[in-house]
């Protein structure tokens, strides 16, 4: 039988250390961190390995004499468990605290504690697995119990450490635990997931200890099979993936020789593994209904893993209506067991799932009722047990909620009778209740009576009270009438003044009237000699109208001549189409291929073309290529692959990932001048667009920004982040810096002289893949949920931009002339979008590339745009004309002879188009068609002979010097 070097669903073990690779870096920090203090937390996602880190990693960091490890599972009760843990490895037996009916006696777990160090004389390490459980099942006075317990040690000289491990989505669940103990979260760990290139190393690491040939590339494309679009890789899928690859490469139980690529083809569609290989084997069992049901016993009501017996797998399928008997419960737990879904059981006689990946796929197979049911008789037992210790029945609202479900619960007598007595006890209640409220009433209609009394009397007064009142009254209506009399003679004296203003507008009006009859005698007098003025324009518009008629004539001899003129300039653009289409095939006579090409480019202008004429341009650029060899176009030399340009001095910088930069001119001739003190992190690098700074991001969370000073660098200023960085983008001073990391948080880094300066910062609800600056208040991203948004860093808002259905925006650029935002996207469109306060956003969307564009970017002057795609080419868009005209039809040039991706694009202030590519080599493209005429005539240096003109440019055309040279 074959040996699989990959461990499946199963976590490693301190055996497993030979084959155990991609968690250096995490093991160092975990065995640091666990000196720090008494406690140490590590959490991270499901799937991330916490259990193998511990178990295998930290465990052989250790000798034997130096640690005595202890695993605790919750199962029922976390202090029964920690108690039975410590009295396994207990050698003296401890006098204090036996467990009797599921609850253990008075015990001190110090003395415990220091016994058992006595016994060993190694220090305690308690590791509890899984402790997301006591969050998920314990009950309230579990955990107050758990943390009365554990308080007084961790403040105590006793030789023990706690390692606590547990998925961060329940971490919340800690708080109760720092309200006691304020130091629980203060040494913690975050478990992140693997990166690509330590996952590589655990596919080739265990095939190289096992003397297993893996083929060149294999762990690479399985990895971009697996995870197309992160940098990030799930442990889980990669398992169950390779332990099909191994299955497929073993050859009739012999040993594994080798593993090829082809293998990965053959395995087929990666879409759902776990899902795929749970129905796989579920569909194989005799009645797979009935095994889904045993299955289903092993998740919890919040989708995790259980452990169970296999008593209790048939009293799960009792409750589910669907009753298993002991033998077949046995015969399916055997099979699950050989087919490695369930691992074999514990001391304790309890099964479980092998990971909590399982535990999620057969989660969704229970239905909804089945999910209610279990949740409700998760209910009573917890319940039950509070019962046991407290003596506390179910109370009304309790019945409620259960009395749907039960007809279905098929509970135990136990159960039922606690029910019962629960609704015995509420009955009472009522009638105590009811004659509480008869005696109450009895009372009531006492304290009525003697009320009765008292409002006669309050009455009478009342009336009293009311007589007074009417007099008052009578006293307010005379007042009244006083008031009424002093209007009345107020009325009148305002009449009075009325009377005496309409006799002032009467007076006023007259005076107008004689002003207006002066006024009429005035234009009377004016019109006469507007008269004169028009029969003197009508003369002058005679001598006007003979000018007139001779600028017509000279007019429409100067549009003859100006058609005739066009013409001859539609002729020569045509020759100059011809011209460049026969410099095409001119391979083997390099120099007059170049010639054809300029002249083409000089016939072209001189005649009003086109300047970004497609044909020409691709002539001139394949000249150049030809005449150059592409000796000054393709430099080598880097280590690694280049992840970042910039230009300083007319010369080009890049960074590579690992954290070298070089310096080079334009003849490929290059200078290290920063070399990385600790390259073996580094997953990010970005230079300022003036190359003066380097940003450095760790796969620890840390970053670096130095200030480079020609061949030297400043000391790294750091910054401690939560995650790792994602994305950058530099304000064109370079003075700050916006990073998108992986904790889902956007920040601003203000650098000056070698400080840095936190800036506004904003948490996301999901990872952003690329960044862009707009300005310091707003940023573009776009979103691991494939939206494009725009973002305000001071308060947090958004809009969504961009959100489309079926595709991904990957990449982002910013025409600023222009004010367009231009994406790549998965399927290889560039989208445009137009931002308008007045009209709104408008999109254009253009067929760039056969798959996905993962870089853009735009000349210093937005006259040139370069994309770069997953199917390795490259094209260059002249935006005068690619905007210009509909779809893709000019002002563009695709380079489609690459043999790699390139994997960084940067345009210099001369407009070279600089490609830092996968093979660790720049490549140049001049994008310029006056750069490209220089450079080839620099190159031939002579013009066409008289014979070579008038054979391909024809005599009808006056000769000229293409070049100007001397020769």
């Amino acid at each position: 039988m074959y040996k699989s070097p990959f461990k499946f669903l199963d976590s490693f073990g301190k055996d497993d250390k030979e084959i155990f690779f991609g968690r250096e870096k995490e093991t160092e920090e975990l065995y640091s961190r666990v000196f720090e203090s008494k406690i140490l937390l590590v959490y991270g996602t499901s799937g991330t390995g916490k259990t193998s880190l511990i178990n295998c990693g930290l465990a052989n960091k250790f000798d034997d004499s130096d640690w005595l490890p202890v695993s605790i599972r919750r199962g029922h009760d976390i202090n029964i468990s920690l108690f039975e843990a410590l009295e396994k490895n207990a050698l003296t037996r401890y006098p204090f605290g036996r467990i009797k009916n599921d609850h253990i006696g008075n015990y001190d777990l110090g003395k415990l504690l220091q016994s058992v160090y006595l016994d060993h004389f190694k220090p305690l390490f308690l590791i509890f697995d899984q402790f997301e459980e006591l969050f998920i099942f314990g009950r309230k006075e579990e955990k107050e119990e758990f943390i009365r317990n554990i308080a007084p040690v961790v403040n105590s000289e006793i030789q023990v450490r706690f390692i606590f491990s547990l998925r961060e989505e329940y971490l919340a669940g800690v708080t109760d635990f720092e309200k006691v103990i304020p130091s629980f979260l203060s040494n913690r760990m975050r478990i992140e997931k693997m990166t690509r290139q330590n996952a590589i190393e655990t596919i080739n690491g265990p095939c190289r200890v096992r003397g297993i040939t893996v083929e060149a590339g294999f762990a690479e494309e399985l990895l971009e099979k697996l995870n197309p679009a992160s940098p990030e890789i799930e442990l889980t899928w990669l398992q169950v993936f390779l332990d099909k690859i191994v299955k497929l490469a073993a050859d009739r139980n012999e040993e594994i020789e080798n593993i090829s690529r082809d293998m990965i083809t053959r395995i087929g569609d990666v879409k759902d593994i776990l899902g795929s290989f749970l129905e796989e084997q579920v569909s194989q069992l005799s009645d797979p209904e009935k095994g889904l049901t045993v299955l289903k016993s092993f998740v919890s009501v919040k989708g995790t893993r259980n452990q169970v017996t296999a008593d209790e797998i048939i009293d799960y399928s009792t409750v589910s209506g669907k009753r298993i008997d002991g033998e077949e419960v046995r015969e399916f737990l055997r099979k699950f067991v050989a087919l490695r879904i369930l691992k074999d059981k514990d001391e304790n006689g309890r099964y479980e799932l092998r990971h909590d990946s399982l535990a999620l796929k057969i989660f969704e197979k229970i239905t909804l009722v089945e999910k209610e049911i279990r949740e409700v008789r998760f209910f009573i037992e917890n319940a039950w047990m509070a019962y046991e210790k407290r003596n506390i029945l179910l109370n009304a609202d309790d019945l409620a909620y259960i009395a749907p479900f039960e007809d279905k619960l098929f509970l135990s007598e136990k159960y039922n009778k606690f029910i019962s007595l629960s609704k015995l006890a509420i009955r009472r209640a009522k009638r105590r209740k009811q004659n509480a409220l008869l005696i109450t009433g009895i009372a009531i209609i006492v304290i009525l009576s003697f009320f009765t009394v008292w409002a006669t009397n309050e009455k009478k007064n009342a009336l009293d009270q009311k007589q007074i009142a009417e007099n008052q009254k009578d006293e307010a209506l005379k007042a009244k009438t006083e008031a009424d009399i002093a209007r009345q003679e107020a009325v009148v004296a305002s009449r009075r003044a009325e009377e005496n203003e309409k006799l002032a507008i009467e007076a006023r009006n007259q005076s107008e009237n004689d002003r207006w009859i002066a006024l009429t005698a005035k234009e009377s007098a004016l019109k006469e000699k507007n008269r004169a003025e028009q029969l003197s324009v009508i003369a002058n518009e005679q001598a006007q109208k003979a000018e007139h008629e001779k600028q017509v004539a000279d007019e429409q001899k100067a549009i003859a001549l100006s058609a005739e003129e066009k013409a001859r300039k539609l002729g020569r653009r045509s020759a100059a189409q011809n011209l460049a289409l026969k410099s095409l095939i001119l391979e083997k006579n390099p120099g007059l291929m170049g010639l054809l090409a300029v002249e083409a480019y000089k016939m072209n202008m001189e005649n009003e073309g086109s300047p970004d004429d497609p044909v020409i341009f691709e002539a001139l650029d394949k000249a150049w290529k030809v005449i150059d060899s592409a000796r000054h176009t393709w430099f080598r030399g880097s280590e690694n692959v280049i992840r970042s340009l910039a230009e300083n001095n007319n010369r080009i910088l890049s960074a590579d990932l690992d954290g070298n930069i070089l310096e080079w001119d334009f003849s490929g001739t290059y200078k290290k001048i920063l070399v990385s003190d600790d390259p073996s992190f580094i997953d990010f690098v970005s230079l300022s667009p003036t190359g003066d700074k380097l940003l450095t991001g760790y796969e620890n969370g840390y970053i670096t920004i130095r200030d480079i000073d020609r061949y030297k660098s400043s000391g790294p200023v750091a910054i401690e982040k939560e995650g790792t960085v994602r994305s950058a983008s530099w304000i064109d001073s370079g003075n700050s810096v916006l990073t998108s990391c992986s904790d889902s948080v956007l920040s601003i880094w203000g650098i000056d002289q070698g400080m840095i300066s936190a800036g506004p910062s904003v948490k996301m609800p999901v990872q952003a893949r690329a960044v862009l600056f707009l300005n310091p208040d707003s940023v573009f991203t776009v979103d691991e949920d494939g939206t494009l948004s725009l973002r305000n860093m001071t308060d947090g808002n958004h809009k969504v931009l961009y959100s489309p259905v079926d595709i991904r925006p990957l990449c982002l650029a910013w025409d600023r002339y222009r004010n367009i935002l231009f994406t790549g996207c998965s399927d290889g469109s560039l989208v445009s979008l137009s931002l308008d306060d007045k009209t709104g956003i408008k999109t254009a969307d253009y067929p760039a590339h056969t798959a996905g564009i993962d870089q853009i970017t735009l000349s210093r002057d937005y006259k040139f745009m370069a994309t770069a795609s997953w199917d390795k080419t490259v094209r260059i868009y002249n935006m005068g004309s690619f905007l210009g005209v509909a779809g893709m039809a000019g002002g563009t040039f695709l380079v489609n002879d690459l043999k790699d991706r390139s994997r960084v694009l940067m345009f210099t202030g001369k407009d070279v188009l600089i490609a830092g590519m996968e093979d660790k080599s720049l490549r140049l493209w001049e994008t310029s068609a006056d750069n490209l005429i220089k450079e080839i005539c620099s190159r031939i240096n002579r013009d066409m002979t008289i014979e070579e003109w008038n054979e391909n440019v024809g005599m009808d055309i006056p000769y000229e010097k293409t070049c100007g040279t001397n020769k």
